[in-house]
C-alpha cells in the first residue's frame, strides 16, 4: 500500500517536468544548495572575527562573538555526526533509487553517484543543518534557508533520485535526532574545551 502511494506520488511529481520553468528550476536546486552550507559557516565565522562594535572591542562584544562562533561549531558538529551516521546506515540498508526500480517510466535527468536512495545524504546534511541553525538562534537565516532546502528535497524527488515517502519520513527522524544531538553537544565539557581551543587557535591567524 505505501509503496503504491510512493510510486503514484513519484510519477505525479515527475510529470511536472513537462513545464519548462519547473524543469530548469529543479535541475539547479537538486544539487546547488549543498554548497551554501560551507559558504554560510565560513562567511559567518569571518564576519564575527572582524565585526566591530562602535570601533571598540568591549568585553561584552568579545563574549558575544565567542558564543556565536561556538554555535557555528555546534552546527558543524551536528552535520558531521549525522552525515556519518547516514553513511553507516547505507552500509547495512539498501533501497534502490526510483530510476532503478521504475526504469520503464522515466530516464534519469541528472548525473550522480549510483548509490542507494535511502537515507539521502543531501537531506541528512541540510535537515540537520536547518535544525541546528534554528536552535543556535539564527532565526532570520533559517527563514532564508528553509524554502531553499524544501525546493532542493522536492527537486531530488521530481528527478527520481529519491522516493518521496523516504524523504518525508526520515526528514522527521533527522529533525528530532538533530535536536537531541545539538542540545547534547552543548553540555559536553570536552566539546566546550575543544571549541575554545579551535577559536583561540584561529584567532592567531586573525580568524
Amino acid at each position: 500500500m505505501l509503496q503504491d502511494i510512493n510510486k503514484e506520488l513519484l510519477i505525479w511529481l515527475n510529470s511536472l517536468l513537462e513545464y519548462d520553468f519547473i524543469n530548469s528550476t529543479v535541475l539547479f536546486f537538486c544539487d546547488a544548495p549543498i554548497f551554501f552550507l560551507p559558504i554560510f559557516l565560513i562567511s559567518m565565522w569571518t564576519y564575527y572575527s572582524y565585526r566591530k562594535n562602535s570601533n571598540i572591542l568591549t568585553e561584552l562584544h568579545l563574549t558575544k562573538s565567542l558564543l556565536e562562533k561556538e554555535n557555528l561549531l555546534y552546527i558543524f558538529y551536528s552535520v558531521v555526526i549525522w552525515i556519518t551516521i547516514s553513511l553507516i546506515i547505507q552500509q547495512f540498508v539498501h533501497i534502490d533509487r526510483p530510476e532503478e526500480a521504475l526504469k520503464w517510466v522515466w530516464s534519469l535527468l541528472m548525473n550522480h553517484i549510483p548509490d542507494a536512495s535511502f537515507p539521502s545524504d543531501h537531506a541528512t546534511v541540510w535537515i540537520s543543518f536547518l535544525t541546528s541553525l534554528f536552535l543556535a538562534w539564527f532565526k532570520k537565516t533559517w527563514l532564508i534557508f528553509a524554502p531553499i532546502i524544501i525546493l532542493m528535497v522536492i527537486s531530488r524527488v521530481i528527478l527520481w533520485v529519491h522516493w518521496p515517502l523516504d524523504i518525508i519520513a526520515w526528514s522527521l527522524v533527522w529533525i528530532f535526532s538533530s535536536f537531541l544531538t545539538f542540545n547534547y553537544l552543548t553540555k559536553i565539557v570536552i566539546i566546550n574545551k575543544l571549541n575554545q581551543f579551535i577559536i583561540k587557535t584561529l584567532s592567531y591567524i586573525k580568524l
